[in-house]
């Protein structure tokens, strides 16, 4: 079994046995955490002298869209309709499975270069079975760990593959059989609902959600993402609660718009939340519900959303989440005299532990604690942005003033994947792929007008996939 010290760490653990302590050594036993403790005895072992460096648990990505990264940046100055209606339901039909492929190996060694080692990866773009096939391969083969959600989203098509809700749930038990049978896997399988509004009824919602289950997949849903036109609060929470779908197996994404009755059932019930402010901060979602989360006892985590609007960096997430969250309580409870309403090492646990439990893997990931797998992260301590970084606040070093320049070695389960501040794969294939999808993409959605769409149109695509119930539904004044 080969076998790796890490000697002379600064470890900003999230193990509460262990906690923040320099000067530790971690044994990495084949992809196991075998030991941390000074001075270890570890006989003939391959070193990594980490004097002066931060390690740290591998980030975790509560919720993040990897097949975006083919159209990065285009949301930049978009509201949430604009997105909703410019990639949703016009540009997404777009994609071939060699883009899905392109997308999802350069974005998954994207998040490897920041430091993420695992990622709840929201794959809502499945417009064919090939669509899907693509998509897992670019994940495999980039060496991520990653919960890979199967999207039951029904994008608008001219000629859609799946003509009903039956043959997209026939799809995902194929692909629970045929990829993720094997525990070992570095890819485990995850399953994202339509929205209340896409799922046409209750009823189709409730299938997706049994369909999740019934291949022991945990779900990871966008919820409560704001109010109605009208001011009304959408109750998202409250309406899976009556029907008896609620479960400690669903991880709610957004959540602004969440009523305190709502947050006391994902109490009861054991749910996560997951936060993604970079999006929700611009497009009109607000500021994390942090404080509320943490009031309730419900778990959170954080992520980094759409590349096609924000970058693949946690340490930004979370810097500015944080920021907003402590911005928002100081507005409603004024200025404090000393302290702050939230820590550096509480957020940090938000993208580590916490963000890991809400993938439900705390018991494998998300702390360096013997036994779980090595997905670590070694930040470089003299590097020019955070040489001189305060011993007395680890977390704060690397919430507040790391970057992904600073992400020195990367491990996942025991293997190295970044080195010297380079990453193993080769990158130049990867980057020349995704340059050649994001050109064929805008040749193709300029040709067909752009990616705005008028308001007939969007709010008819809308309003078409929504009540469809996955048979027939209008595309662009035609049934189809």
């Amino acid at each position: 079994m080969e076998k790796t010290v890490i000697r002379n760490a600064y470890v900003a653990s999230q193990d509460p046995l262990i906690g923040n302590q320099a000067d530790l050594d971690i044994l990495i036993e084949g992809n196991q955490i075998a030991a941390v403790g000074r001075d270890l005895e570890v006989g003939d072992t391959a070193v990594v002298d980490a004097t002066g460096c931060i390690v740290m648990p591998g980030f975790v990505d509560a919720h993040r869209h990897v097949w975006q990264g083919a159209i990065r940046g285009v949301c930049a100055d978009w509201s949430i309709m604009d997105y909703a209606t410019r990639i949703r339901m016009n540009a997404a039909r777009f994609f071939t499975p060699e883009d899905m492929y392109a997308a999802q190996l350069q974005g998954s060694l994207e998040a490897l270069n920041a430091g993420v080692t695992t990622l709840t990866d929201y794959c809502h773009n499945i417009l064919t079975p090939d669509h899907a096939h693509e998509a897992i391969r670019g994940s495999a083969e980039s060496g991520m760990r990653a919960v890979w959600n199967y999207g039951f989203n029904f994008p608008p098509s001219e000629s859609p593959h799946f003509k009903s809700l039956d043959q997209r749930v026939a799809f995902l038990d194929e692909i629970a059989a045929g990829y993720f049978s094997s525990p070992d896997n570095l890819l485990t399988l995850g399953v994202a609902p339509e929205e209340a509004m896409f799922a046409g009824s209750p009823e189709a919602l409730d299938r997706q959600i049994n369909a999740a289950r019934n291949v022991g997949a945990r779900m990871f849903w966008h919820a409560n993402s704001g109010p109605s036109p009208e001011g009304q609060a959408p109750r998202d929470v409250a309406a899976l609660a009556e029907r008896d779908m609620l479960g400690s197996d669903i991880t709610f994404v957004h959540m602004a718009a969440t009523e305190p009755d709502e947050w006391q059932m994902l109490a009861d019930a054991g749910a996560s939340v997951a936060f993604t402010p970079e999006t929700e901060l611009q497009m009109g979602m607000m500021w994390p519900s942090s404080i509320t989360a943490r009031e309730y006892g419900v778990n959170q985590a954080y992520g980094t959303d759409i590349v096609s609007n924000n970058s693949a960096d946690m340490f930004t997430a979370l810097r500015l989440g944080l920021q907003a969250v402590r911005g928002r309580v100081l507005e409603l409870e004024g200025a404090m005299e000393t302290g702050v309403p939230v820590t550096c090492q509480e957020v940090l646990a938000w993208g580590t532990i916490d963000a890991a439990k809400a993938l439900g893997l705390d018991s494998v990931i998300g702390s360096i604690t013997p036994g779980k797998r090595a997905d670590l992260v070694l930040l470089r301590g003299d590097t020019i942005t955070l040489a001189g970084w305060d011993r007395s606040n680890v977390a704060g070093a690397i919430v507040m003033q790391a970057q992904s320049t600073d992400v020195d070695t990367v491990w996942v389960d025991g293997r190295v994947v970044k080195k010297d501040g380079q990453l193993v794969a080769d990158t130049k294939r990867p980057c020349a792929l995704l340059e050649a999808a994001s050109e064929r993409l805008h040749e193709k959605i300029s040709a067909a007008g752009g990616f705005a769409l008028s308001q007939a149109q969007a709010f008819g695509r809308i309003m078409a996939v929504a009540g469809s119930e996955h048979g027939e539904y209008v595309f662009d004044n035609e049934v189809v």
